[in-house]
């Protein structure tokens, strides 16, 4: 069966789910006051685990006191480094999730680059996400599964075109360097902060950014990150990490240029 033929297959749709939840950190802009990167973060569960995120979820909204769901910036800000390292302690013991970071320094972004667009910025961010998404996917252990995919909902954007834009490139009308899409279940959705899934993902994507926000030569500002390094996507065979569960859109400097980066791996 060819590519284009196993996209609807239905053989693909009964293959066992994992559940895919989208996270972003930092902004896509590019003014004195913006975020020296952007980042993408996915938290991939097999469906039959989803009952871990509950509990974990739940459990960290009991810690910081709350009914609300859980936001970084709300309830993870510098002042409660207990939490941070409490949170990290708690995800880090999900034992069958996998992590996929997608990381632009921009830095590397050049004056004239399509991606100096907020939206294509985000719309290109996302297909290298998704392209390890459905690598992993393809791959998991035990055995291939599809991706159902929720990502989080960003005011103002039109997620619509992102969605139009993305199945374009599944559909081969962009080059997709022989990516399993089809272990992505379609169409994507997009889903509020309700979701506890995307509540931690939001929690992975914020360790990251304590991470990326420091000093190159601070160890300390990877702790917490590094509690969970065992969860970055590896593919089997070569099991690297950078490149797939760390993956760096510019100069890989930006990341492995940092003191913390040899133990991460």
């Amino acid at each position: 069966m060819n590519a284009s033929r196993l996209l609807d297959s239905p053989a693909m749709g009964r293959l066992p789910k994992l559940l895919v939840y989208v996270d972003e950190t930092g902004d896509r802009g590019f003014s004195p006051k913006s975020s020296p990167f952007f980042a993408m973060t996915a938290l991939m569960v097999p469906q039959e685990d989803d009952t871990d995120v509950r509990f974990t979820a739940g459990g960290l909204r009991t810690l910081v006191g709350t009914d609300k769901p859980l936001h970084w910036v709300d309830h993870f800000k510098a002042k409660h480094a207990d939490r941070r390292m409490f949170a990290a302690r708690k995800l880090a013991l999900m034992p069958t999730v996998k992590l996929v970071h997608v990381i632009t320094p921009k830095e590397s972004v050049g004056p004239t680059a399509g991606v100096r667009d907020g939206v294509r910025f985000y719309n290109y961010t996302a297909r290298l996400l998704l392209e390890r998404v459905a690598h992993a996917a393809r791959e998991w252990p035990g055995g291939r599964r599809l991706a159902v995919v929720r990502l989080g909902a960003v005011r103002g954007m039109d997620h619509g075109a992102t969605a139009n834009y993305l199945d374009r490139v599944r559909q081969g009308q962009h080059p997709n360097h022989g990516v399993a899409w089809h272990h992505i279940k379609w169409p994507l959705t997009w889903v509020a902060t309700n979701w506890d899934g995307l509540q931690l993902a939001d929690l992975h994507a914020g360790l990251l950014n304590v991470a990326l926000s420091g000093k190159p030569s601070d160890d300390a500002c990877a702790q917490d990150l590094l509690q969970c390094r065992s969860q970055l996507y590896r593919p089997r065979g070569n099991g690297s990490l950078l490149g797939w569960g760390m993956k760096v859109n510019g100069d890989d400097r930006f990341v492995t240029g940092r003191s913390w980066w040899s133990a991460l791996q």
